[in-house]
């Protein structure tokens, strides 16, 4: 054995009993005599991985890529760092030469199912559970994750019958497969399903957050017959358990939009060439009717949707880590403007295969982020969906949500989250008059063709008559809204909230005010 192999041996032995700084030794020994000795750089990278020392990992893990792109333990190491990142398309090339190097690992293929989804394709993603499925993949996820991808596709019985897979093939975890069931909106739960979730929320070896996803499932269920007393009952214990392990940040997120407040348009706007693409952003409450608008509008043939995508919140949050979001914002040069725009198209376009004129991007917090949008695209394109408050406050308090909108599980968070949103919505009427669009989601469902109408003569889009039916697209969708968009508007989401106003006066009473101060701001 060389000396070489020895010390990689040291390192690789030192490595798996986790003594990293004797296992660094022996490896940059290695790399000292042999530069390019793929194995001994790729033990560097984990090691800084182990270290969550992420930039250094990377360069280790590149170095070893470019001598030898095949080389598995590199390839891992590139795809956590590109999981970190939430890097989802670099995360799919990663998986899928990790897949062609070991065709039958179980956890690459999940891995790339749960990958493909994030970007969309469904297809894809379908072939990956499907193949754990036949392969005997024991991760109950699978099936999950298989009644969310019918979900998407509009398939309520198959995705209703994976969620039912996954509820007896995980157990602790029943809260997660029954709000599954109650979000398909279509799903309508039986006798014995009833007498089930009665019985979970007494179930003490369920976790809280699995306690307060059958309540929410349960508020459902008895809403499903007319017991709106028991529904409004368990609609409260649902909220009363997240809001103690999701607390709303009040403060912080007041402080946001303070700050924000102070915003004027950077200089340097107008002196970039107008980018190539135009974006438009769909903005809003969540539960507003943001992806009905979305719906709508993909189905133009010049129109390309995409997601709601996390790229503006990033750009935010790296100014806010140099120097401060909004006083970064005002002075952005040309170049960091310029920057910006070329990083974000590039981003949406992965989604395509040719690049479409118009891209949507509905991620309802943007209407933080007009601002920046107007900065980075000042031709863009901005609809902001209005629901009455009322419906909608009582909409998202009834609605779990995987991760943020942690202010929807109380009403004193709904009420302040919609005070900020007004706020902020009136700072950018003023700074950018008449650029933005007001839709309001009760006009949109009562009078269709002539508010279609509307947002394409904005959008400065041709009519076309597939926008008008758009309930019978087949494009997946990945929202709550999956199921209603793929009916003809209906009048039933309006003043859904009317039957609870007998068991909650007083929060209904303070939506209601909202909604007349929202009325008057936007459509007044």
């Amino acid at each position: 054995m060389s000396i070489i192999d020895q010390y990689l041996s040291q390192a690789e032995s030192l490595f798996q009993s986790k003594n990293y700084s004797s296992a660094r030794m022996y490896a940059r020994k290695v790399v000292k005599r042999d530069d390019k000795h793929v194995g001994a750089l790729a033990i560097l990278g984990h090691i800084h991985l182990q270290q969550q020392q992420y930039a250094q990992a990377e360069s280790y893990f590149i170095s070893a890529a470019s001598i030898k792109p095949n080389t598995v333990s590199v390839l891992m190491g590139l795809l956590t760092i590109a999981e970190v990142k939430q890097d989802f398309f670099l995360s799919k090339a990663y998986l899928e030469q990790l897949i062609n190097l070991l065709p039958q690992d179980a956890k690459c293929r999940y891995k790339l199912g749960l990958v493909a989804t994030k970007v969309g394709d469904m297809t894809l993603a379908e072939q990956c559970f499907q193949w754990c499925v036949a392969n005997d993949f024991a991760e109950p996820a699978v099936q999950l994750n298989l009644g969310h991808i019918y979900k998407a596709k509009g398939d309520t019985e198959k995705a209703a019958n994976f969620y039912q897979q996954y509820i007896q093939l995980s157990p602790t975890q029943v809260g997660v497969g029954y709000w599954s069931l109650a979000d398909l909106k279509q799903y309508r739960f039986s006798t014995d399903d009833l007498s089930l979730l009665q019985g979970f929320v007494t179930d003490e070896s369920l976790s809280k957050q699995n306690q307060a996803l059958v309540y929410f499932a349960l508020c459902k269920a008895y809403e499903q017959t007319q017991q709106i007393e028991k529904a409004c009952e368990s609609m409260l214990l649902a909220n009363q358990i997240m809001a103690l392990h999701r607390p709303f940040k009040q403060t912080q997120f007041a402080n946001i939009v303070l700050s924000l407040l102070g915003h004027t348009p950077s200089p340097h706007i107008n002196r970039s060439p107008a980018a190539s693409q135009t974006p438009i952003f769909i903005v809003g409450m969540p539960r507003s009717g943001t992806t009905l608008v979305e719906q709508i509008l993909a189905c133009h043939s010049d129109v390309g949707a995409t997601d709601e995508l996390p790229f503006m919140e990033r750009f935010a949050l790296q100014m806010d880590m140099s120097g401060g979001y909004q006083a970064r914002l005002s002075q952005l040069s040309a170049s960091h403007i310029d920057q910006f725009r070329q990083r974000y198209l590039a981003e949406v376009n992965h989604y395509f295969t040719d690049a479409p004129t118009y891209v949507i991007d509905k991620n309802p917090n943007n209407f933080l982020h007009i601002g920046l949008i107007k900065t980075l695209f000042p031709q863009a394109k901005i609809i902001n969906v209005v629901r009455n408050t009322v419906d909608n406050g009582l909409s998202v308090f009834k609605q779990y949500f995987s991760f943020g909108h942690d202010y929807s599980y109380s009403f004193a968070g709904i009420s302040s989250y919609w005070h900020h949103y007004l706020d902020i919505m009136q700072h950018w009427d003023r700074l950018y008059p008449n650029e933005i669009l007001h839709v309001c989601f009760e006009q949109l469902v009562r009078e269709p063709e002539s508010q279609i109408q509307r947002i394409l003569d904005y959008c400065e889009l041709t009519t076309q008559a597939q926008c008008f039916t758009f309930y019978e697209s087949e494009r997946a969708v990945l929202t709550p809204s999956a199921s209603q968009v793929r009916q003809p508007m209906n009048l039933k989401a309006i003043g859904q909230a009317d039957k609870y106003q007998a068991f909650i006066p007083e929060p209904i009473a303070e939506l209601d005010a909202i909604a007349k101060k929202a009325a008057q701001q936007f459509f007044g």
